[in-house]
């Protein structure tokens, strides 16, 4: 997996910024959302970033 790869491209949130804050302990949705601002463009990233958010807090060790 490209880490450095654009998750969402509106705001520019790599899928690296997504792995990093939930291995850090943030595993909601709406708080990674808070945090990160993704979503709040086009929108088409949503549905990708919240099956990763629930794949690296599902199987953390695959990220590290």
């Amino acid at each position: 997996m490209n880490v450095n790869k654009e998750a969402c491209t509106c705001k520019n949130i790599k899928y690296k910024d997504i792995i990093d804050l939930v291995l850090s302990g943030v595993t909601n949705v709406n708080d990674v959302q808070d945090k990160l601002r993704y979503g709040t463009g086009c929108g088409k990233c949503v549905e990708f970033i919240e099956f990763l958010i629930g794949d690296v807090a599902a199987h953390p060790d695959n990220y590290k």
